[in-house]
């Protein structure tokens, strides 16, 4: 309502309309609802400012102010505004539904050609297109590719910050952008970016998710800055965590105080890593640096993609942004909410960046997520083993089975090519826990894996046996085989994947050993000319540790602190004993542990930014939670909510009811009904 006023009254943000205002919006709506229904009625409204203004003895200043907006709203229904289908969809008006909607873009039409506020912005630079980009900004590293439907990549020149005093001295970056181009030119629908979250992913990712959009886009994804090809790197030795962070046991408060004592060691050196160092221009004195670590967060990653925007001499963008590549959006819709298109969060970040609250409620989703597997196992009865185990149901029966694995402190033997094709624990002799192991193939740090999570309630049913009998060896013994089992269906499945794929053209070089000067494709895991790439960025999470720490607040800096908060997190989430609830919680929150310095985001919110946003009611890695806030915090969008148990929307046969209104909102530019529900069945099925 009150974005809706904002706009009649101000043009100008909500915030910018004085303290008076918000109380003034919220009352005129209440009384103004039926008038925006329908516009003749407006006038009415005149008369009940009179009873207004009696029964709240305002003053006549105010009264005049409030007749005088009326004239505006007046303005607006004479210019042919549709008030009608704008109030319905922010109120969830039974009287809208689809064939109500009114196409955000009509097909073929630029949504920004009738903004004034936009040709502005363009007049200073109206030659450039995507195919031929401002080249004192963008540069497409092979002209060659530059074609309708061809897809090529090239470096953005940034600054490294925007604001301060030493707005001239900020040292250049590199931002190295991908882009798909549309068979039509200029493209029929505009440009889609999408990021696939992380943070860490990169700009082949992008483009391959942002193809759900459909045709008539230019498809562009990037590598933020310090990732990929992107110029400086977070890829420095000094930035990894010494010796491996992956703890055997996350239920073990020892082996969580070490691991905290190397972030934080780790947190140090890389934040004062001499590359991040870099000189002030026209620096003469030689003193004068900036921390490459506090410009190279979520709110630079807006600016830089506005940069593109302007260099492709596009009025508006539409965002695709997964995971954390919500944040991403948020953030561009909140600073430049008039360049935006379409807007999807698919599966998003609170519009509130807390570590610790995120690392919370993760650990929260997690426990829902392992709940709702175990009650389609319960609900099964005689079909799934665990049920009927007269422990009180499945979650029981695997709590008391991980602490007999726990106890024992099983080790896996395996061989040592396994554990070069593989994970090992240990290298002397080789071998991998068997916690680690079984909380590594229910599905690791992302979503949970339903069909690996049938697979061992299965195979457990024959450890029950063995513990309830009370036989130690060959409870032993039976955990063993099946460890080892697994790690060789698993290296034989890659094998067969591997020998699948077609055969690099003779003569090829690897990725990281291509001329960086002039390779011109995505980036998916190899980066040209930083061979090391691949692997310093994935020890110890680095692409997180310096993306989340310039992008958050509530980190820990006291060793004790967290510990208390981590008991409280593993007392809370039980999670079957499993220790994936508070692996969660601890591989989140510690991803800041003793930063530096935070540079942390603002909260987005936009109250006139349309779109959808996706949640999953069954989501660990971004809890459903947090698409209500999203909601609220970007009113004029329209919530869908899915029953599955996932991370993010895509083309799975689990999302075949949402994802033909994800792509009829990008074609037809038909914003859904506020509250839709995709159905899902149960997560795992028994037979």
């Amino acid at each position: 309502a009150q974005a809706i006023l904002a706009q009649a009254f101000c043009s100008v943000p909500v915030s910018a309309c004085g303290g008076f205002f918000v109380p003034l919006a919220s009352r005129a709506y209440t009384m103004a609802s039926e008038a925006f229904v329908d516009p003749e009625q407006y006038t009415s409204i005149v008369q009940q400012g009179e009873v207004f203004r009696k029964q709240q003895k305002w003053t006549k200043p105010l009264l005049i102010v409030f007749v005088a907006a009326l004239a505006g709203v007046a303005v607006l229904v004479a210019q042919g505004h549709d008030w009608k289908a704008q109030a319905v969809r922010v109120r969830g008006h039974p009287e809208f539904s689809s064939k109500d909607a009114t196409p955000a873009n009509p097909p073929g039409e630029d949504a920004a050609a009738t903004n004034p506020a936009d040709e502005k912005d363009l007049s200073t630079a109206p030659e450039w297109t995507a195919m031929h980009p401002d080249p004192a900004v963008l540069k497409w590293l092979n002209v060659s590719e530059v074609k309708p439907g061809g897809t090529t990549c090239g470096f953005l020149t940034a600054p490294l910050g925007t604001m301060g005093v030493h707005v001239d001295s900020y040292p250049d970056v590199k931002v190295y952008f991908c882009i798909k181009f549309a068979d039509t030119q200029p493209a029929p629908k505009g440009t889609v970016f999408t990021h696939c979250g992380g943070p860490g992913s990169l700009s082949a990712c992008g483009i391959n998710w942002g193809a759900m959009a459909g045709d008539g886009y230019n498809h562009v994804g990037m590598d933020q800055r310090g990732l990929g090809r992107s110029l400086p790197t977070f890829a420095t030795p000094n930035c990894t965590v010494a010796g491996s962070s992956i703890l055997d046991d996350y239920e073990d408060e020892e082996a969580v105080r070490r691991n905290l004592r190397k972030i934080k060691a780790r947190a140090h050196t890389c934040f004062n890593d001499p590359s991040f160092q870099l000189p002030a221009k026209n620096n003469k004195s030689g003193r004068d640096y900036f921390n490459f670590l506090q410009f190279s967060g979520t709110d630079e990653v807006a600016e830089d993609l506005d940069r593109f925007r302007k260099a492709i001499g596009a009025r508006k963008l539409s965002l695709h942004g997964i995971s954390y590549g919500s944040a991403i959006a948020m953030a561009y819709a909140t600073k430049f909410r008039d360049h935006v298109d379409k807007f999807l969060l698919n599966s998003p970040v609170p519009p509130t960046l807390s570590m610790f609250q995120m690392a919370w409620d993760s650990a929260h989703g997690q426990q829902l997520q392992y709940d709702n597997f175990a009650a389609a196992c319960d609900s099964a009865g005689a079909a799934c083993p665990l049920s009927t185990t007269g422990l009180g149901g499945t979650g029981n029966t695997l709590a008391t089975l991980m602490n007999f694995i726990r106890k024992g402190n099983i080790q896996i033997p395996l061989k040592k090519e396994q554990c070069d094709k593989f994970f090992c624990t240990s290298r002397n002799p080789p071998s991998i826990s068997a916690l680690f192991l079984t909380n590594l193939r229910l599905g690791g740090k992302q979503a949970g894996n339903r069909t690996e999570f049938k697979i061992f309630v299965n195979d457990s049913y024959p450890l029950y046996q063995a513990a309830a009998s009370g036989d130690v060896l060959k409870f032993q013994s039976l955990v063993v085989k099946s460890g080892q089992e697994y790690v060789d269906k698993w290296i034989a499945a890659k094998e067969a994947e591997k020998s699948s794929q077609p055969p690099e053209p003779q003569g090829a070089l690897p990725v990281f050993d291509e001329n960086p000067d002039t390779y011109s494709k995505p980036t998916k895991n190899f980066v040209a000319g930083q061979p090391a790439y691949h692997l310093l960025i994935e020890q110890g999470g680095v692409a997180q540790t310096c993306v989340w720490s310039q992008s958050t607040f509530d980190e820990a800096s006291n060793e004790n602190y967290y510990i208390t908060r981590w008991k409280q997190a593993k007392s809370t989430f039980p999670n079957f004993h499993l220790g994936k609830s508070v692996f969660l919680f601890d591989s989140k929150w510690s991803m800041t542990y003793s930063w530096p310095r935070l540079t942390p985001v603002s909260s987005a919110a936009s109250p006139t930014t349309p779109g959808i946003i996706i949640g999953y009611i069954y989501d660990p890695n971004t809890p459903y939670l947090w698409a209500q806030q999203a909601h609220t915090a970007f009113p004029l969008t329209s919530l869908v909510t899915s029953q599955a148990s996932k991370h993010g929307m895509g083309p799975e046969e689990v999302d075949q009811d949402c994802l033909p209104i994800l792509q009829k909102y990008f074609q037809e530019g038909v914003q859904p009904v506020d509250g839709d529900l995709c159905q899902a069945p149960k997560p795992i099925a028994w037979s």
